[in-house]
């Protein structure tokens, strides 16, 4: 049950501040953050055009590091709107779009949602099939 009104409460402050975040240019990404029908966050990063010397020289932890640096960037943005102690990293969903832009996403901490609403999904599929059979059988 707490986990449901944490729930609500992560929603009614995604609401309100949703202007805030679309408009929010955190770490200097034009990009804003938005949120998805299932409630995750994301944004995308764009990599700066003109480091291509230090990409190519240190790769893969030039890139992690500025990740790394641009979500404790999203984390402060987020403790001043009050979201940051409901949200975490969606490890799964983070990825690299093309060469210059990585997607960060960011889910709520408490539920997984994206699971529930396959689970409900499959589940209301699975009764509506059911009951068409049903009207037809009988």
């Amino acid at each position: 049950m707490k986990r449901f009104l944490h729930l609500k409460r992560y929603i009614k402050l995604l609401k309100t501040n949703k202007q805030i975040l679309e408009k929010s240019k955190v770490n200097g990404n034009p990009n804003g953050i938005k949120y998805d029908w299932i409630y995750r966050l994301y944004t995308v990063l764009v990599l700066p055009l003109n480091d291509k010397e230090n990409m190519e020289k240190y790769g893969y932890y030039y890139m992690d590091n500025m990740v790394k640096g641009h979500i404790a960037a999203i984390n402060e943005f987020l403790f001043e709107l009050g979201i940051l102690e409901y949200v975490r990293i969606d490890t799964k969903n983070v990825e690299q779009l093309d060469q210059y832009n990585i997607r960060i996403v960011l889910r709520f901490k408490f539920l997984n949602l994206k699971r529930w609403m396959n689970f409900i999904f499959v589940t209301f599929s699975i009764l509506l099939l059911a009951g068409i059979i049903c009207l037809i059988l009988l």
